[in-house]
């Protein structure tokens, strides 16, 4: 039947009549009405759909013109895009939902994309465009610039380098691609240009305060974990310091998927965030107590004797001995085996060196441990450690059956005929987490003894159970503790591989990408320590010393102010100048080079927003001599350089990007076609082909007119295998003999050397939708199954495979001499350093309307939210307070003030006031941000350097801490 608009609301109008009279009225009807097509009883609709089909028609453009593109700012959800254009203007981003599923029982990864991403069309003509080269004409900061040509502005930066090159050697110079372009091709080009110019460099992770150096210390390496679409087979999963629903938008439909196959979703967060709202529990730890948390759940695994112990003895350190008279594992060079004592199992070590012998191997005694054979009741050599020829994990099929000990005492005859006392790694860890009784900690965390006994039953009795931890847990100063007490949990219930086990952002084996970024070990990277370089370059000591006062520092270190100083000021210097440093410098890496640099070229990065302190960038600026900035907007670091040249933005270049391991596709970033340039921006290859000719231009005209090869040859014998940076050869270098001088070039090196992405071309990628299925080489310490979620260790675990440790197990013990001396050398905990004289913790979690601080500014991002800076705060606190919502308030502590708007946020806790990270200084009066009450101080134990695998590198380096500080506030 025709039905028209008047009659449809009229009946739907009986019918809410009907529904008010409580009756049956509205269901009174004999026949449903039937709607054949409702859009014709709608006056005008034809102009309006018009208007849309129109509005989308110009958007399209010609889909031959379409472009594919990901975000390559600080963001890791990597999601393929496809960029329309009309006109040479990009109209539009649209997702692509083409992604190959694995396997129909399991959710596939379409659609990729976030509030964020979609809106780049509209970034990339926003008025804070950098368009043409600026030369500073004021002072640093003023906001005064001259527009210059290309060539003025790369002849003034390649000037500099080479001025610095010859006066100071490349540790003179300072090239460093920020956070704002993590990506492998785009982001190459600058790491090419350092490596070849032999320019520091910091470890990025920890110079943003991203590492998860106490996983290192468990697992051998940080980055470890699984694909996203394995949290929807797993029966629990805990997300600890995450919050997925805000940060892993492309990712989260996991977990409620997953929850719908019957999977527990947990939370351990302070605060009730986004993802709490659908968690089947939420654990409000206190802010910087999770180390606490964690150690009293271990306490409970070994009390109601949780753990497994066929996996405990083969795949950790737990049965290791230690001695009680130093506190040192009993290593091999303790003991006399030549001679050995009635107590050692000399069939067992002959059986070991023959092993070693046969495989053509050595074995360092330093670095071979034992354990007590409850087979022989002997002292037993442990197969698979650092200097061990044996190094499978099995403790039967080697020649030897062991069955270590997990719990004891004994006496150990050594070298000099004394006899020592010793026990287990396990047995110590027992006394330890007794210290962390969930009684005991329920005060200083604010978890209930009952929750903890839950939380350690849903980690150790379901079949498979993945722990989650984020970045926020590094970000407090004891957090590496935190990370190490977190991490350590999975190893006791023997969760690895199809098990679960621990998450925190897997990486991709990517063989051949060193052929683009570095070149194959010609030269090698003069990385630096990133946060201990940040705290050199910024003289953040002086906030340190301002902030904290001497219970502050006892509280979280067990030192005196004045010793703590002390130890960190020793410390550094000896890094610096320390003979015996500086002679391993080719084998050891970094460190000195934090206090030489003097000329600065960076690329997209926000570094004076950060956590640092206020003192931070007047001391980096007072250091950089010369200061040039490589970016497509102008934020808080550019208006500070010297020279900023103008960059084309992720929608205009060639690119691809891999890694981290939350997916197994490549995406490939290819501009569209006949896309007009916006101003006189270029690409980073470009840039860089542009910077090195110039040198090269520069250096042999000099040559030329003296004769003298020091002009172009500047001596680097540590890092150089020809001991010199040739000067004249920086073209050809740099462009791999002519072959890769722009981005699309690069993306063709990368897929034609990159193991992992072949079979692939330009054409197959495109043709896909822009993006590329890794192979089976791609997975790091597991296979990547062509039909299964890719998960962490099933090599060590089916082929006891070692891990990357010094026992070649999951470590729970580090003897080295500071770790011992600070009572850290088991898992344990320590409280956070901020001032309690303050009564708010200060935390600044993830931003929700911006990648940290990209986009920011834009128009778009801006209309969802109140567009200036914000402080969430508890209703009660701001009730006691006098402060409503919308206020202006003053956050203030020993080291300064800034203001904010008030936000009252019921999910805030009472002990803390919450401001999203990602906020430029000049959103704020006076461009005074929450940097003011800001002090960052360095960890001893982040210090601590040399100890098995707990070497300088990028699986271990310290963090930049931001939660560190405390506030009051009040009304402005």
């Amino acid at each position: 039947m025709a039905l028209t608009r008047r009659d449809f609301l009229k009946a739907l109008s009986a019918s809410g009549a009907g529904v008010a009279l409580g009756g049956n009225a509205a269901f009174a009807k004999d026949k449903a009405l039937v709607v054949e097509d409702p859009r014709s009883s709608y006056p005008n609709s034809s102009y309006t759909e018009n208007m849309y089909r129109k509005e989308f028609a110009f958007t399209y453009g010609n889909k031959e013109d379409h472009g594919t593109a990901y975000h390559c700012v600080n963001c890791q959800g990597n999601c393929a895009w496809d960029v329309w254009v009309n006109n040479g203007i990009i109209t539009r981003e649209n997702q692509v939902a083409n992604y190959t599923p694995i396997n129909p029982k399991i959710p596939d990864f379409n659609p990729r994309g976030c509030n964020k991403g979609v809106q780049h069309s509209q970034v990339t003509y926003e008025k804070d465009r950098i368009l043409y080269p600026l030369k500073r004409v004021g002072k640093r900061g003023e906001g005064k610039w001259k527009r210059i040509s290309w060539d003025e502005a790369i002849t003034e930066i390649a000037e500099n380098i080479y001025k610095t090159m010859l006066e100071k050697g490349p540790e003179g110079l300072y090239i460093h691609v920020g956070a704002g372009m993590l990506t492998e091709i785009r982001g190459a080009a600058g790491k090419r240009l350092g490596t070849l110019l032999g320019a520091v460099r910091p470890y990025i992770a920890s110079y943003v305060g991203d590492m998860f150096p106490g996983v290192s210390v468990v697992y051998g390496e940080g980055n470890i974990g699984c694909s996203y679409d394995f949290f929807y087979t797993t029966d629990v999963n805990i997300w600890w310091g995450q919050d997925p629903n805000k940060t892993r938008i492309p990712d989260a439909h996991f977990l409620w998927e997953g929850k719908y196959n019957g999977s527990k979703q947990i939370v351990i967060t302070p605060e009730f965030n986004s993802t709490c709202v659908h968690a089947d529990l939420w654990v409000p730890v206190k802010a910087g107590y999770d180390g606490f948390l964690a150690m009293s759940i271990i306490n409970e695994i070994l009390e109601k004797k949780l753990y497994k112990p066929k996996f405990v003895k083969h795949f950790t350190d737990l049965p290791f001995l230690v001695r009680l008279d130093n506190k040192k594992l009993l290593r091999l060079s303790d003991i006399d085996f030549e001679n050995p004592p009635a107590e050692f199992d000399e069939e067992t070590f002959k059986v070991f060196k023959e092993h070693g012998e046969e495989e053509g191997g050595e074995y360092h005694p330093h670095e071979v441990f034992f354990s007590w054979n409850l087979k022989t009741n002997k002292l037993t050599v442990m197969p698979g450690c650092e200097g061990s020829p044996v190094k499978t994990l099995r403790l039967k099929d080697v020649g030897w059956d062991i069955d270590p000990a997990l719990e004891g005492k004994w006496e150990v005859t050594l070298k000099d005929g004394s006899k020592v006392p010793v026990t287990t790694v396990f047995s110590l860890l027992k006394e330890e987490a007794k210290k962390f009784s969930a009684e005991k900690t329920w005060k200083l965390t604010g978890v209930h003894p009952k929750i903890v006994e839950q939380l350690a039953k849903d980690i150790a009795l379901p079949k498979v159970v993945m722990i989650s931890m984020g970045f926020t847990i590094g970000k407090y100063f004891n957090g590496m503790l935190a990370q190490r007490a977190i991490a350590s949990i999975s190893g006791l219930v023997g969760r690895l591989g199809p098990y679960g086990g621990f998450n925190t952002e897997s990486e991709w084996a990517i063989s051949g990408m060193g052929k683009l970024s570095g070149f194959s070990g010609k030269y090698k990277q003069r990385f630096a320590s990133g946060f201990a370089s940040e705290f050199v370059l910024g003289n953040m000591l002086k906030d340190v010393e301002k902030l904290y006062s001497d219970e502050d520092v006892r509280r979280a270190t067990g030192l005196s102010k004045e010793e703590y100083l002390k130890k960190v000021k020793e410390i550094l210097n000896n890094y610096g100048n320390d003979e015996k440093w500086k002679d391993a410098i080719g084998k050891k890496d970094g460190k000195p080079y934090w206090d030489t640099v003097e000329t600065f070229l960076i690329f997209a990065d926000s570094r004076f927003r950060r956590n640092k302190g206020d003192t931070y960038k007047e001391a980096f600026l007072k250091k950089a001599k010369f200061f040039a900035y490589v970016d497509f907007r102008m934020n808080s670091t550019a208006q500070y350089a010297d020279i900023v040249l103008p960059a084309k933005s992720m929608y205009e270049v060639w690119d691809l990007r891999t890694n981290p391991g939350y997916h197994r596709y490549a995406n490939m970033a290819q501009p569209p076609q006949n896309l007009k340039p916006v101003g006189e921006s270029k690409s980073d290859w470009e840039i860089c082909t542009m910077i090195v000719e110039k040198i090269q231009e520069l250096a042999t005209k000099k040559y030329k007119e003296t004769g003298d090869e020091k002009y172009i040859k500047i001596p680097d014998p540590t890092h150089s295998k020809t001991g010199y940076r040739e000067l004249d050869k920086l073209v050809d270098e740099y462009t791999h003999h002519g072959h890769v001088r722009t981005d699309k070039d690069a993306v063709e090196f990368a897929l034609e050397n990159v193991d992992q992405f072949k079979p692939n071309t330009i054409e197959t990628v495109r043709k896909r939708g822009g993006f590329l299925q890794l192979n089976e080489k791609a997975g790091k310490t597991s296979p990547l199954y062509p039909d299964k979620p890719y998960n962490s260790f099933e090599n060590n675990l089916y082929l006891f495979e070692r891990f990357e440790t010094l026992s070649g197990r999951l470590t729970y013990y580090v003897d080295h001499d500071m770790w011992i001396e600070y009572g850290a050398a088991l898992p344990t905990a320590k409280e956070p350093i901020r001032p309690k004289r303050y009564p708010f913790v200060l935390m600044s979690p993830h931003a929700r309307w911006s990648i940290h601080s990209t986009y920011k500014t834009s128009t778009l991002l801006q209309r969802l939210q109140r567009g200036v800076p914000y402080v969430m705060i508890n209703p009660e606190i701001a009730e006691k307070k006098g402060i409503k919502d919308g206020d202006e308030i003053k956050i203030f502590n020993d080291l300064g003030e800034f203001y904010a708007m008030a936000k009252v946020y019921p999910s805030c806790p009472k002990d803390a006031i919450i401001i999203e990270h990602g906020w430029e200084p000049f959103f704020f009066k006076g461009n005074k941000s929450h940097n003011t009450v800001v002090a960052s101080p360095l960890n001893l134990l982040e210090l601590s350097d040399g100890w098995g695998h707990l070497k300088f590198g990028g699986n271990w380096d310290g963090n930049q801490h931001a939660y560190t500080t405390s506030v009051d506030i009040e009304k402005a």
